[in-house]
């Protein structure tokens, strides 16, 4: 059994969590010896989890979940349309609890959601668009974070400013305006044969006339930043035209990306060298469209 005790640290305004489960002495002793008043409350925590017993204190379960606890904040996020997140999702950095994902409202497809969660306010900006980075499907260079105070927007320009400095709990992201001839690209993912065939992926901003195989580049290393389960391969992949549900056109490495057009694109993974032919069946029971090869 492992016993822990809360302590504050004043220097830094945030709160260490001590185990006392070894030290020797009565429960009196181990609190006079820590300086603090036996006639006032004083919080203490017990874990029976053999498992858990058996790892350092420091990098066992019982120590990252209080110590989330204590030194997280709430903060309310409105953050452009993009990829789903579950409520209660846990993100963590080097073991560290970083973020908790506690509620995502939904309001209309295609606008803005607001998502609350809970934030180790020890975390920089910095490390809080990266966590961002895959509820919005962009990478964190591409949007910014704005407090709200009344009715007024305020950027947080400054990436290594901590969240604890900060008095709102109101914050709104945007996208970053796009550049002259830059072009905002949603991109999907072709999964043949699959009822969930048309996965939205990602956003990615191309420029005029980009060279298909560097496009396809900017791809792979934007799906590794922003955590993508899907392995992406550049010889082993393609793009094409998206028509409503129906893949076009198919882009060649040594063409362009035509972003004047087209601000939706496929990208279709290949296992090897073949020519395929689609085949749209429409199920009226259930709604659905199906993609055979």
């Amino acid at each position: 059994m492992r016993l822990v005790m809360r302590e504050k640290d004043y220097w830094n305004d945030t709160f260490k969590i001590r185990d006392i489960s070894d030290v020797g002495g009565t429960l009196k002793e181990i609190l006079k010896m820590r300086g603090h008043n036996t006639s006032h409350t004083q919080l203490l925590y017990v874990s029976s989890d053999p498992e858990d017993y058996q790892k350092e204190f420091e990098d066992s379960l019982m120590n990252k979940c209080i110590e989330f606890h204590f030194n997280s904040i709430l903060l309310d996020i409105i953050i452009p349309p993009g990829p789903e997140a579950l409520p209660t999702t846990t993100i963590r950095r080097k073991g560290r609890v970083v973020m908790k994902i506690i509620s995502m409202e939904d309001e209309s497809k295609g606008k803005e959601r607001k998502i609350q969660v809970k934030v180790d306010k020890r975390t920089t900006l910095a490390q809080l668009k990266e966590e961002l980075v895959p509820l919005i499907g962009v990478v964190s260079t591409g949007f910014e974070v704005y407090r709200i105070s009344g009715n007024e927007e305020y950027e947080m320009k400054r990436l290594d400013e901590i969240l604890m400095n900060i008095s709102e709990s109101k914050l709104i992201v945007r996208l970053s305006p796009l550049r002259v001839e830059e072009y905002r690209i949603k991109l999907y993912l072709l999964q043949v044969n699959s009822i969930e065939f048309c996965k939205f992926m990602l956003k990615s901003i191309a420029t005029k006339d980009t060279p298909v195989r560097e496009f396809k580049k900017q791809i792979i290393e934007e799906a590794k930043v922003q955590g993508i389960d899907y392995v992406l391969k550049l010889d082993k992949m393609r793009l094409r035209e998206k028509n409503g549900a129906s893949p076009g056109r198919v882009y060649l490495d040594d063409m362009l990306v035509n972003t004047s057009s087209f601000k939706e694109m496929y990208i279709e993974p290949l296992k090897g060298q073949y020519i395929s032919v689609y085949c749209i069946l429409y199920n009226a029971s259930f709604d659905i469209f199906v993609v055979k090869l």
